[in-house]
């Protein structure tokens, strides 16, 4: 068993709207431009925090009572980016509504009183929140797999319906908690 890289606290979508980042997953997948995602077995989302290491049973109950204190929120990806950076992600960006940029916020801060360091890019003033389309994307590629996300005729929205701890990768999901559920599942 290969060691962890880290762990991640991850936002998930509704199925349908799941289902419009995973439909370009598959046409990036075909095409050849990338096909990581898939292949470390990932589920669309979007990161709220991440750390190499953690604990994850001191995450357990954290992640789990901050989940029923939440209620299902909207979503909308509203348009397409990448990082300059080496690893050639291509990603939606969510619009920055008040209730993601403050679930992310408090999520961090509830962490932190758990004595869990916060890196400063999940700060609030630093996080940006993106949900992974294609990784590792070939740069003559690029303008390619740019015009297979303009074929998704942005926005795509839905609603955030859960929140879980996975280690990478390949991913695996440790815990998840259905926002908003009060009742133990």
């Amino acid at each position: 068993m290969a060691m962890s890289q880290g762990f991640a606290i991850e936002l998930y979508l509704d199925p349908a709207l799941e289902n419009q980042v995973l439909k370009a997953w598959n046409v990036m997948a075909r095409r050849q431009i990338s096909t990581q995602l898939i292949e470390i077995e990932s589920r669309p989302h979007i990161t709220l925090f991440s750390s190499p290491f953690l604990e994850p049973s001191k995450l357990e109950s954290i992640v789990k009572t901050f989940a029923s204190k939440h209620d299902p929120f909207p979503l909308s990806f509203s348009s397409i980016g990448t990082f300059c950076n080496d690893n050639n992600v291509l990603f939606l960006a969510p619009t920055p509504s008040l209730s993601l940029l403050q679930f992310q916020s408090l999520l961090c801060d509830a962490i932190k009183k758990e004595g869990v360091e916060v890196s400063d890019d999940y700060a609030f003033n630093s996080w940006i929140p993106y949900c992974s389309v294609a990784d590792q994307v070939p740069k003559a590629r690029m303008p390619e797999a740019f015009s297979v996300l303009r074929d998704l005729k942005l926005p795509v929205s839905g609603y955030a319906i859960d929140i879980g701890l996975v280690e990478f990768s390949p991913v695996r999901e440790l815990f998840s908690f259905v926002l908003g559920n009060t009742v133990d599942s």
